[in-house]
């Protein structure tokens, strides 16, 4: 299989798990908060303004448990689908310190 060939099929696949994702938007609009159905925290966000996406330390762990994706390739298939899906312009794409990563745990209901 070209090396084409592989990356898209990866593509696909990560891309089919970002559409099972549901966004939920905080008080002030400029950030969004993207979890699974049946979790109640937010897997990603991004900041709209700054076009700065962050995931949780245990979102990409998922990934790569199922593929082989370094993490460059991750970030970078998360912010191209960001872009695509949400019409903006993503500047970084990174994972949240474990610390930090207490944002994202903010419930969202």
């Amino acid at each position: 299989m070209s090396k084409e060939k592989y990356y898209n099929k990866i593509k696909r696949f990560v891309y089919r798990k970002f559409e099972d994702l549901e966004v939920a938007e905080r008080n002030d609009g400029n950030d969004l908060y993207l979890h699974y159905k049946n979790k109640q925290y937010g897997e990603i966000l991004i900041k709209k303004i700054s076009g700065e996406v962050y995931y949780n330390y245990e979102f990409n762990d998922k990934f790569f448990k199922i593929i082989n994706l370094e993490k460059v390739d991750f970030e970078i298939l998360l912010g191209r689908w960001v872009e695509d899906t949400f019409q903006m312009k993503v500047n970084h794409t990174g994972r949240l310190p474990y610390i930090a990563d207490i944002r994202l745990k903010i419930p969202l209901k």
